[in-house]
């Protein structure tokens, strides 16, 4: 595969990765009777109470599963200012 083709399946795989990540923090707002209009791939998720650690937690390891990518906590700071955006590029993508 040419570096252009790696650059685009890599590209790709994060658009996944985000897209999942988005469907299933919808669903289990939805299921919590919340709504998700507002947020979006930047909103400070715990900050905000929108979601709490073991909810985030739940949510890494179901994309994982979707996406067969490994989520990697040394590439976020959980501690502070969790994003969609952030919690998506901790997730490692093999070259």
């Amino acid at each position: 595969m040419s570096i252009d083709g790696q650059t685009q399946s890599r590209e790709a795989d994060g658009d996944l990765v985000r897209r999942l990540l988005m469907e299933v923090l919808i669903r289990r707002l939805a299921s919590a009777g919340i709504s998700a209009a507002g947020i979006d791939e930047t909103t400070a998720l715990i900050d905000l109470g929108v979601i709490d650690s073991q909810a985030l937690l739940d949510i890494i390891l179901e994309v994982e599963d979707d996406c067969g990518r490994t989520f990697d906590p040394l590439r976020i700071d959980l501690e502070s200012d969790v994003t969609l955006e952030r919690i998506a590029m901790a997730f490692t993508i093999e070259a």
